[in-house]
């Protein structure tokens, strides 16, 4: 079965088997990651915060019971269908693709959690995406990027593993072509061959600085793990960049 669009993550990211396959991710993790974020920025109640690629919505429902009025926005239509089933009045979810404004000058702050960047071909596309987020963005609002540290991922890539999910075998290889990280995930399930993959750019620092340059955005902190302890680029698992629009 091969995926019917262009884009790998249309698909992927709209399939249960995507969600099978990450079950055991740490929410805890998560929560203390936001929390100590919360703690780092020190939003008033009720500010405006985007949950961008926010998937089942879960750290937006984190984000709201902090006191912040959420929007989650994700491609998947299942997803936000799931994160529909939580909203309230000052949390809120729907589809929409990242490369697009989700608001002018409407948002405090945006949050791109857990990798939800470099999906894209280009570094035109994620310069648009950062684009529209900083249109999205009220003056002096900032920009929170949580993206995997590139170059210690590439220096211990596992090229092949399997991953057991109930009775799925998921078959996982992992390579890096022209500084794309990819990921092809094979298995069977009811009499039926499935390949899926996975692409996301190795974005650097430098690339993130000059994309930030390009747009306008100001880097004020980079931290290299969900304690928000100093980014390292040798040790670090992930690059967390806090950058804000210029107040005037």
């Amino acid at each position: 079965m091969e995926n019917k669009s262009e884009n790998w993550f249309e698909n992927w990211f709209d399939s249960d088997y995507y969600h099978l396959l990450y079950n055991n991710r740490n929410e805890a993790e998560a929560e203390v990651f936001i929390s100590n974020l919360i703690d780092n920025l020190v939003p008033e109640k009720g500010t405006k915060v985007l949950d961008l690629g926010c998937g089942k919505g879960r750290h937006s429902i984190y984000l709201h019971s902090k006191g912040l009025d959420v929007l989650g926005v994700d491609l998947s239509e299942n997803s936000i269908a799931m994160a529909k089933k939580s909203e309230s009045q000052h949390l809120k979810f729907r589809t929409g693709d990242m490369r697009d404004p989700q608001g002018k000058e409407e948002f405090d702050y945006v949050f791109n959690l857990f990798t939800s960047f470099g999906y894209f071909e280009s570094d035109l596309e994620n310069i648009k995406t950062l684009q529209s987020i900083f249109l999205s963005l009220k003056k002096g609002g900032k920009l929170v990027i949580d993206f995997m540290n590139a170059e210690k991922v590439k220096s211990n890539l596992v090229h092949e593993q399997v991953i057991q999910r109930g009775e799925i075998d998921f078959i996982i290889h992992k390579s890096v072509q022209n500084n794309i990280i990819i990921k092809k995930i094979e298995f069977n399930h009811n009499q039926k061959a499935y390949h899926f993959e996975e692409k996301v750019q190795a974005i650097g620092l430098q690339n993130f600085s000059e994309y930030f340059k390009i747009i306008g955005f100001q880097l004020l902190s980079k931290f290299g793990d969900y304690q928000l302890n100093p980014f390292d680029v040798t040790s670090s698992d992930r690059l967390i960049m806090i950058v804000q629009k210029p107040v005037i």
